[in-house]
């Protein structure tokens, strides 16, 4: 991936559907109609990478439920799994501190634009 990346930018379109009264909401597996309204919110893109040890988000926990005023979450189960699964892996991350290995990543692997290993 970081091959990839330093090739060129990893890119996908957001794109969001505006639900109805009605539609599901409890099952991700079930997919709303084809007719609802589409908007094209932009783009995603990964532009570079960096190693763990300077990353910002060793010390985050992405909790699907915390969301910012206005916004809240759906009756799909899912997000209370991910939600307690996120935790768990935050304080077991969060444990590792002390006696955590250095990433399998290194700066220097980065700059040169990663490995061999590449798919």
């Amino acid at each position: 991936m970081i091959a990839r990346i330093q090739r060129q930018p990893l890119q996908w379109r957001l794109v969001v559907i505006i639900g109805q009264r009605g539609d599901p909401t409890d099952d991700a597996t079930l997919p709303w109609p084809d007719e609802r309204r589409h908007i094209d919110a932009g783009s995603v893109s990964i532009d570079r990478v960096s190693s763990e040890d300077q990353g910002s988000c060793t010390d985050v926990n992405y909790d699907p439920w915390v969301l910012p005023p206005g916004i809240e979450p759906s009756d799909d189960p899912l997000l209370s799994a991910r939600s307690a699964a996120y935790a768990r892996s935050f304080t077991l991350r969060a444990g590792e501190k002390q006696s955590k290995a250095p990433s399998a990543v290194t700066v220097s692997e980065v700059q040169a634009g990663g490995n061999a290993a590449e798919p």
